[in-house]
C-alpha cells in the first residue's frame, strides 16, 4: 500500500529537535513524495524541509492554504489544501498527516497497514503520549495509565484528533463529494468535522496504540509562563457548536455536570491565585470556567442536535 506524507505547519521550524525529529521517523514509511503545507511567516521551516527531502531522496510539493474565500489561513484550510493536492497530483492509497509536533514511534508504519487490511478503515490514528520536556523524547518505553487512556479515548470520541492519521483515498473522494470542504473557519475542530464524516459515510476509524511523541516546545513554553489563549478557544467552540461535531458520550451525565465548572471556580481560583496573583490569578480561572462550560455545552448540544447534513459547508 502506497502512500504520500502531508507535513501541515506554520513556524515548525522554530520546535527545533522535535521538528527534525518529526521528518527523521517517517523514514520507517516508504513514501516518495512529502506535500509541505507552510503558512510560515518566512522560509526557514520550508528550507528545513527541502534540505531533509533532498537528503533522502524524497519529492517535495510545498504551498500554503488555500483559503477557500475565508480571510486567513487556519488548521483546517491547510489540511484541506493537502487533501486537495493529493487527490489532483498523486496516486497513492494513503494520504499521511502529520503535526510539525509529533514524532512517529517504531511500528507506527506498520500499525497503520495492519488497520488497513481491513476495507472498512477510512482512517488510522496513532494516540499520542505527550512529554514535558525535550528529554523524553528519546525514551524507547513510554506509557500511559488506565486513568489518563480513559480521558484520551473519551476527548477522541467527543472531537476526534489529528496530529498523527492515515486516511483513505476512497474515503477522502467521498467525503469531497458528499460533504465539500471542511469548513475553513474550523480552526481548531477541524478534527471533529473530518471524523464525523467519515461515521455518516460509514468508514471505521482504528486507533493505533502504538502512537506518537508529541511535545510543542513553543507552547510549553506559554503555559510555563501562564500564557492563555481563551478567546481563541471560545471563538473555535462556538464555531464548532454550529456543526454540532463536538459530542458527548454520555449525555445524561454531561447534563448533570453540566454546571460543574462553575462549582469548581472557587477551587480552581484559589490554585491560579496561588501562582500568579490575586488579580491574573481570578481572571485566568474565570476564564477557563468559562470555557469548560461552553465546551460542556456544545457537547450536549451536539448530542442532541447533530445530522450529517450540518457538515456541508455553505460558505
Amino acid at each position: 500500500m502506497s502512500a504520500v506524507l502531508a507535513l501541515i505547519t506554520k513556524n515548525g521550524s522554530r520546535k527545533g529537535v522535535v521538528f527534525r525529529r518529526m521528518m527523521e521517523s517517517t523514514l520507517q514509511i516508504p513514501y516518495r513524495s512529502v506535500i509541505l503545507i507552510d503558512d510560515s511567516d518566512n522560509d526557514e521551516t520550508r528550507l528545513m524541509v527541502k534540505d531533509f527531502t533532498d537528503s533522502h531522496g524524497k519529492e517535495l510539493y510545498a504551498s500554503r492554504s488555500k483559503l477557500y474565500n475565508y480571510h486567513k489561513p487556519t488548521r483546517a484550510t491547510g489540511r484541506q489544501t493537502a487533501i486537495d493536492l493529493f487527490l489532483s497530483n498523486f496516486s497513492e492509497d494513503i494520504l499521511i498527516q502529520l503535526d510539525d509536533d509529533v514524532i512517529l514511534r517504531d511500528g507506527w508504519w506498520s500499525e497503520a497497514l495492519h488497520a488497513f487490511t481491513d476495507d472498512s478503515v477510512g482512517m488510522f490514528y496513532g494516540i499520542t503520549y505527550d512529554v514535558n520536556s525535550i528529554d523524553e523524547i528519546n525514551l524507547k518505553h513510554v506509557t500511559i495509565d488506565g486513568k489518563r487512556l480513559k480521558s484520551f479515548l473519551t476527548t477522541f470520541l467527543e472531537r476526534g484528533r489529528t496530529n498523527d492519521i492515515a486516511l483513505r483515498r476512497d474515503a477522502l473522494k467521498a467525503i469531497r463529494e458528499n460533504y465539500g470542504i471542511i469548513p475553513p473557519e474550523l480552526h481548531l475542530y477541524e478534527d471533529a468535522w473530518l471524523m464525523r464524516a467519515l461515521q455518516c459515510l460509514g468508514w471505521s476509524i482504528f486507533i493505533g496504540f502504538t502512537g506518537a511523541i508529541q511535545h510543542d516546545p513553543v507552547k510549553m513554553s506559554q503555559v510555563t509562563a501562564g500564557i492563555m489563549n481563551a478567546s481563541i478557544d471560545i471563538k473555535y467552540i462556538k464555531i464548532a457548536s454550529r456543526y454540532g461535531v463536538i459530542m458527548s458520550i454520555n449525555v445524561a451525565d454531561d447534563v448533570v455536570k453540566l454546571l460543574s465548572p462553575i462549582a469548581l471556580a472557587p477551587i480552581l481560583a484559589i490554585r491560579r491565585m496561588m501562582s500568579y496573583g490575586f488579580r491574573r490569578g481570578l481572571s485566568m480561572a474565570l476564564t477557563e470556567s468559562y470555557v469548560k462550560l461552553l465546551y460542556k455545552y456544545a457537547k450536549v448540544k451536539g448530542s442532541l442536535g447533530f445530522s450529517c447534513s450540518k457538515l456541508k459547508y455553505s460558505g
